[in-house]
C-alpha cells in the first residue's frame, strides 16, 4: 500500500513540472515567415521594428500596435499590458520600446481570426532588445544625407529642417517632407518622413523642427524615406498663418495648400457664389463661407487654403470642411529640354524639372494618363514621355496642344517604367489649338486615328429618322457622318442653303445597341 501511494504522489510530481514547464519555458524562436504554422502556440520572433501605435483605436487602453519585419515578412503584434502607465516617462512610452530601426524580440501567441494573423504579447517584457541593436544616430544635416544616403542605409539620423507640409494632429499614420528652406521654391533638398503615432497638435507647413527617424529606401515609392515616430518630432519654431498677395503670381499660392493663411479682401456674393474680392476687378479667391459670414464685409479673411473638388479651383475654408487635393506648384522660368532628359532618365529621377512640349492625344476631363513629346505631330517629333496629372480638371487638353509643365520625374511601380508627374500644366496661349480635318476619300481606316480629337469636316448637315447626319456635298451612296449637335445645326444649315459647311466638334464613337455595332461621330456639344 506505502508503495502504490508513493507511486500516485509521484505521477502527481511529474504532471505539475510538465504543466510548470508548458507555461514557463522558453518560447523557440521562430521566422516570422513559418508563424502561421504555430496558431494558439507561444513563439518568439526576431526582427526590426519598423511602426508602432500607442492606443490606436484612441480609447485610453494600454495597447501598442507594432509592425515586426523579418527580411520581406512582416507580422503584427498587438501588445497589451506593457507597462506604459507605470513608466514614469512624460511621452507616455514605455520603458522598453525603442526606436523604429531596432532589432527586437517579442514573445507572443499567434492569433488567427477571419483569415488575419497577428501575435497577441502581453506584459511589459514582451518586447526585448540589447543596446547593440539600436541602430547608429547620426547627427548630420539634408546636405550630408544626399551626398551618399545609402552609407546611412539602415541608421538613425537626426535632422533639422523645415516641415514642407502640414502635420496633422490626431492622425496615426502621414507622409510628410522635410526641406533646408521654408519656402518649397527656394528649398535644395526634401526628404520624405514617414510619421507613426499622433502629434499633440497639428503644425502648420513652415515649422521648424528636428527629427530623429530610420532612413530607408522605400520600395513602394522607389525613393529614400526617413520613417519615425511622432515622439520623436520637435518642434524648434512654429509657423504661423501665411499672409497671401494679391500682386503675387496666383498660381503660387497652390504651394500653400492645405496651409493656414490670411488674405485681405471684401466678401461678395455673385449668383449665390461666395468670392473674396481684392483690389481689381481679376483679384478674387473662392470663399468657403463659416455660418455666420455676411457678404460686404472688408477685413483680413484667414483660414486654410484648400483645394475644391466641386469648383475645381482653390478657396480660402473660413468655416467649414471640404476635400482638398496636393498642392499642384507652378513653373518657373528655367526649362529643361526634353531630348536631354530621354538621354539620361536616372540622373533626372525625383527631381521637379519646369519642361515645354506638345501633348499627344487628347486627354479627357476623367482621365489623367497622356504623353508629352518634344513635336506636334508624329512627323516633327523625335521623343515623348509618359505623363500622369495631379489634380481635377474641367476640360479636355487638346492633342497637339503646346503645353509647359512643372513635373517631378518617378518611377511607376504599376507600369514599371519611368514618367512625369505633373504638378501644374499651362496651356501655351501663344499656340493656337490644332483642329483635324477630315477628308471624305480617306474614309474609316484613317478617321480611327483621330477619335477623340477635335476635327473639321464639311458637309451638309440632314435629319434622317429623327436622327442628325453630315452628308457628303454630291454624294450617291449616301456617305454620312452621324451628328451629335446642339440644336442649332438644322437652323444653321437652312441659312445656308444647299451649301456645304465646315462643321467642327469631337471626333467619337457611339454604340448602337440594337445593332450591336459602334460608330463615328461628331459631337458638337
Amino acid at each position: 500500500m506505502v508503495k502504490l501511494w508513493a507511486m500516485f504522489f509521484l505521477s502527481i510530481l511529474l504532471v505539475s513540472v510538465m504543466n510548470f514547464y508548458a507555461v514557463y519555458r522558453e518560447p523557440d524562436l521562430v521566422d516570422i515567415t513559418d508563424a502561421h504554422e504555430h496558431i494558439r502556440e507561444n513563439i518568439k520572433v526576431k526582427g526590426i521594428l519598423t511602426s508602432y501605435i500607442i492606443d490606436p483605436y484612441d480609447s485610453g487602453t494600454d495597447r501598442v500596435d507594432l509592425l515586426v519585419e523579418d527580411d520581406f515578412n512582416v507580422i503584427e503584434v498587438r501588445w497589451t499590458e506593457t507597462g506604459m502607465r507605470q513608466s514614469g516617462r512624460e511621452d507616455g512610452l514605455p520603458t522598453t520600446l525603442p526606436p523604429i530601426g531596432t532589432l527586437v524580440e517579442v514573445v507572443g501567441e499567434v492569433t488567427e481570426w477571419n483569415g488575419r494573423i497577428w501575435l497577441s504579447s502581453t506584459g511589459a517584457g514582451a518586447i526585448q532588445y540589447d543596446d547593440d541593436w539600436v541602430p547608429r544616430v547620426h547627427t548630420i544635416n539634408l546636405t550630408g544625407v544626399s551626398h551618399n544616403p545609402s552609407a546611412f542605409d539602415g541608421d538613425l539620423l537626426q535632422l533639422t529642417g523645415y516641415a514642407g507640409d502640414v502635420l496633422e494632429g490626431n492622425v496615426t499614420r502621414q507622409t510628410a517632407s522635410l526641406m533646408d528652406h521654408p519656402s518649397y521654391g527656394n528649398a535644395k533638398h526634401i526628404i520624405s518622413l514617414a510619421i507613426e503615432g499622433r502629434l499633440d497638435k497639428s503644425y502648420e507647413a513652415g515649422s521648424k523642427i528636428s527629427v530623429t527617424g530610420w532612413l530607408r529606401w522605400s520600395e513602394r515609392d522607389f525613393r529614400w524615406q526617413l520613417q519615425t515616430h511622432a515622439t520623436q518630432i520637435g518642434i524648434l519654431h512654429e509657423a504661423g498663418a501665411k499672409r497671401l498677395s494679391w500682386s503675387a503670381d496666383s498660381t503660387t499660392w497652390s504651394y500653400d495648400i492645405d496651409s493656414l493663411v490670411t488674405l485681405e479682401g471684401t466678401s461678395v456674393i455673385e449668383e449665390g457664389i461666395w468670392w473674396i474680392q481684392g483690389p481689381g476687378e481679376t483679384n478674387r479667391l473662392c470663399l468657403i463661407p463659416a455660418e455666420d459670414d455676411v457678404a460686404g464685409v472688408s477685413q483680413d479673411w484667414s483660414g486654410r487654403l484648400v483645394w475644391e473638388e466641386q469648383r475645381v479651383q482653390i478657396c480660402l475654408d473660413h468655416g467649414q470642411q471640404t476635400d482638398f487635393t496636393n498642392p499642384t506648384g507652378s513653373i518657373g522660368s528655367e526649362y529643361t529640354p526634353l531630348s536631354e532628359l530621354v538621354r539620361d532618365p536616372n540622373a533626372y529621377r525625383n527631381q521637379t524639372l519646369n519642361l515645354s512640349g506638345w501633348i499627344d492625344g487628347p486627354i479627357s476631363p476623367d482621365y489623367d494618363k497622356g504623353y508629352l513629346a518634344d513635336g506636334p505631330d508624329y512627323f516633327s517629333r523625335s521623343t515623348k514621355f509618359r505623363i500622369i496629372l495631379e489634380g481635377a480638371r474641367a476640360e479636355w487638353i487638346e492633342s497637339g496642344t503646346k503645353v509647359n509643365v512643372s513635373a517631378t520625374l518617378i518611377w511607376d511601380t504599376v507600369d514599371a517604367r519611368l514618367l512625369l508627374q505633373v504638378h501644374h500644366i499651362e496651356i501655351d496661349a501663344d499656340e493656337p489649338i490644332p483642329v483635324v480635318s477630315l477628308a471624305w476619300t480617306d474614309g474609316f481606316d484613317d478617321w480611327q486615328w483621330d477619335i477623340n480629337k477635335r476635327v473639321s469636316i464639311n458637309g451638309i448637315v440632314k435629319e434622317v429618322n429623327g436622327t442628325l447626319f453630315i452628308e457628303r456635298e454630291g454624294t450617291q451612296v449616301g456617305e454620312r457622318l452621324c451628328l451629335l449637335g446642339i440644336g442649332s445645326e438644322l437652323q444653321t444649315q437652312t441659312a445656308a442653303g444647299v451649301a456645304p459647311i465646315d462643321w467642327e466638334g469631337r471626333l467619337t464613337t457611339v454604340e448602337d445597341v440594337t445593332d450591336r455595332s459602334v460608330k463615328l461621330c461628331l459631337d458638337r456639344r
